[in-house]
């Protein structure tokens, strides 16, 4: 009967070893392509950021492109408003463009007020 339980013992031990070596070897696999699978999503999600920050570099530069165009012309604009507060510009422009002339003396009224 010993021989028997020694053999059942070693049975035991024997698929007890097997059992742990697969579990083992199951383990490093599992563990081999979730370290693949990891690094993969690492890539892409790097990719990713990378179109994104690509995207937005491209979008502030015509930005400040455009903002470059408008403050030229803002300036510009600034420039031909202080040349038109010239009152002798502007007294030139109502007389040639308007034909405005300034009244003679039998033209104007005057009315007193009293106090």
């Amino acid at each position: 009967m010993q021989e028997k339980n020694e053999k059942v013992k070693s049975f035991k031990a024997y698929k007890k070893r097997k059992k742990n070596k697969n579990k083992r070897g199951i383990f490093k696999k599992k563990t081999g392509i979730l370290v693949i699978i990891l690094g993969a999503a690492i890539g892409i999600g790097n990719l990713c950021i990378y179109q994104v920050s690509s995207k937005l570099k491209y979008n502030i530069y015509y930005l400040e492109k455009d903002l470059n165009k408008k403050q030229n012309k803002l300036q510009t604009l600034e420039v031909e408003n202080r040349v038109n507060k010239n009152s002798k510009k502007l007294e030139e422009d109502a007389s040639e463009k308007l034909n405005m002339i300034y009244p003679t003396e039998y033209q104007k009224k005057y009315i007193s007020v009293d106090d």
